[in-house]
């Protein structure tokens, strides 16, 4: 595992929630940069599951705290991670098992409206007429996705549900075989000795696939701290804190409560 990289992920500077047809999105609103999640890909990880465990239990502020997971990280990608591999190369797309909408077939444009809700962008034309709009070796839904000419958005309910959905998983183990698992592709890459270069197409796969990881690793690392409850990914077999402030606030209020 020491040896699987991954491909960047992109992240506008702003969004906001705007309502579209009826249908609240999240919406970038400034051109942002590229960064390689899968370095804190745990945290990440656990920031997800966190959050939905937020959205499960609190009503107030749902918002906020879902602009303020998509600011540090960026939008999930639901489209590519949705969509079979032949998006952009036919008419139309396969749909895979999802949460959002029912799995089948659909014509690409249709499809890509529901990401698309303030733009006109016709996927065939883009992608096989425009050869040069390959970033950075990955696929070319990816790159349309994040041209500056677009703006890719997420229906806000859509990105709620999902981390809810990865959040009920720790809740009920014995939901666990159910997960649907991330669409990840895979190369051998030579740039700078040989690698394996998982391609994903979605920050959800990567949040999906480190969970994956987690849970069905023997050392249980996602922990549940023992002073505040937040969820966070135990490095070392012994902990039991999310961090050193929480370790020495429980022990303190601890040894208040003995005397």
């Amino acid at each position: 595992m020491e040896q699987l990289l991954v491909s960047h992920w992109h992240k506008n500077t702003r969004y906001e929630i705007q309502s579209i047809g009826g249908m609240e999105y999240i919406v970038p609103c400034e051109y942002g940069s590229v960064y390689d999640p899968i370095k804190n890909e745990n945290n990440m990880m656990t920031d997800a599951l966190n959050l939905g465990k937020y959205l499960t239990e609190n009503n107030l502020g749902q918002n906020e705290m879902v602009l303020d997971f998509v600011h540090e990280y960026g939008l999930l990608g639901i489209m590519p991670d949705i969509a079979g591999s032949d998006i952009g190369r036919n008419e139309r797309v396969i749909v895979r098992d999802n949460i959002f909408v029912e799995s089948g077939t659909v014509e690409v444009n249709e499809f890509a409206k529901q990401f698309f809700p303030l733009d006109n962008v016709d996927i065939l034309d883009k992608i096989n007429n425009k050869g040069k709009l390959r970033l950075n070796y990955r696929s070319p839904i990816y790159s349309t996705m994040f041209l500056r000419k677009y703006r890719y958005c997420e229906p806000l309910d859509w990105v709620k549900k999902y981390f809810k959905y990865l959040y009920s998983f720790t809740i009920k183990e014995s939901k666990l075989p159910e997960f649907l698992p991330p669409r990840l592709t895979y190369k051998i890459d030579d740039r700078n000795g040989l690698n394996l270069l998982c391609e994903y197409d979605s920050l959800k796969a990567m949040i999906d696939f480190a969970f994956a990881k987690a849970v069905t690793n023997d050392k249980k690392p996602i922990r549940s701290c023992k002073h505040c409850e937040k969820l966070f990914y135990a490095t070392d077999i012994r902990s039991e804190f999310c961090s050193a402030r929480c370790r020495n606030q429980y022990n303190v209020y601890k040894s208040r409560a003995k005397h």
